[in-house]
């Protein structure tokens, strides 16, 4: 019986490892579909900088 209850706390964990590799998994591909701000490389080129 004694193993019966640790053979299902193994699958437990087991299914938490899981879950948690896939969430990181997920969070991964939503970092990769953010967009992603440039910054010129000239800094005095923003909205607010003087032209000639």
């Amino acid at each position: 019986m004694i193993a019966f209850y640790l053979s299902l706390a193994a699958l437990g964990a087991a299914g938490a490892a899981l879950i948690r590799q896939l969430a990181a998994q997920q969070a991964k591909q939503r970092a990769a579909l953010r967009p992603v701000r440039v910054q010129s490389a000239d800094r005095g080129a923003g909205r607010n900088a003087r032209r000639g």
